[in-house]
């Protein structure tokens, strides 16, 4: 089963499906079950839900409670190289976090080490950038950064970023920890949006995020639909989980 999780401004195109409340421990989660996937939409149907507050580990363990082994997620993020452009695809290969105040982990009563070599799903990967190939459609990998939000970031923070990652975003983290944490495979798709702050030389809008995320749309479908129906080579991910447990 796999199941994706949208972002910012996807809640309208990826809206499909019987509408279903998930009770768990870690609080409740809502999500769309149709016969090929589940939907979650982190940020709430009407984008309500800030990075910040939104209940990452409610969401993962309610996928993992459906039999989810897949999750794709699709973020939002600005570049901070001037070779990643608004308007192309970016697939994280590795991340760095700079949150502050997540709740980031499901063991916090035993030790389990995770191995993060490759955080996000080698197969899965492999099969978008396939997907993307095949599309025509100009992509590039890397890492991600993921800031705490909800604000921008300040040019400095951005000067400090971009000498480490390759990506800015503040949805990533800690998604692709927990679902590893549970065994599950996680790859994203990113939609670069913007430039960061101080490589763009206008103040970075709101309106110019969404803007590009409509734009990218019908791309953005396409590839879901046909990683839903991919078949994928043997992976690692739920052996990186079993053999952190201490």
């Amino acid at each position: 089963m796999i199941a994706i999780i949208g972002g910012t401004g996807l809640a309208n195109i990826l809206n499909e499906g019987k509408e279903k409340i998930i009770y768990t421990k870690y609080g409740k989660a809502k999500i769309f079950e149709s016969d090929e996937t589940i939907l979650l939409l982190r940020h709430g149907l009407k984008h309500s839900i800030p990075p910040h507050k939104i209940n990452y580990k409610a969401n993962i363990y309610a996928l993992k409670t459906l039999g989810v082994n897949k999750i794709l997620a699709i973020n939002s993020v600005g570049s901070l190289k001037k070779e990643i452009k608004p308007g192309t695809f970016f697939i994280p290969n590795d991340f760095m976090e700079f949150t502050k105040k997540r709740d980031d982990t499901f063991y916090n009563d035993r030790v389990v080490h995770v191995d993060l070599t490759e955080p996000y799903c080698p197969s899965m990967r492999k099969v978008l950038k396939n997907i993307l190939d095949s599309e025509g459609l100009e992509y590039n990998e890397g890492t991600y950064i993921c800031t705490e939000g909800p604000r921008f970031e300040t040019k400095a923070e951005i000067r400090f970023y971009s000498k480490i990652g390759d990506v800015v975003g503040m949805t990533g983290y800690p998604e692709v920890v927990l679902a590893r944490e549970l065994g599950i495979c996680y790859s994203s798709l990113c939609s670069v949006t913007n430039y960061a702050c101080g490589i763009s030389k206008n103040i970075l809008t709101v309106e110019e995020v969404f803007e590009t995320v409509r734009k990218m749309e019908k791309h953005i479908l396409n590839i879901i639909k046909e990683l839903i129906n991919s078949n994928f080579e043997p992976c690692s991910c739920k052996e990186a989980y079993e053999k952190g447990i201490v």
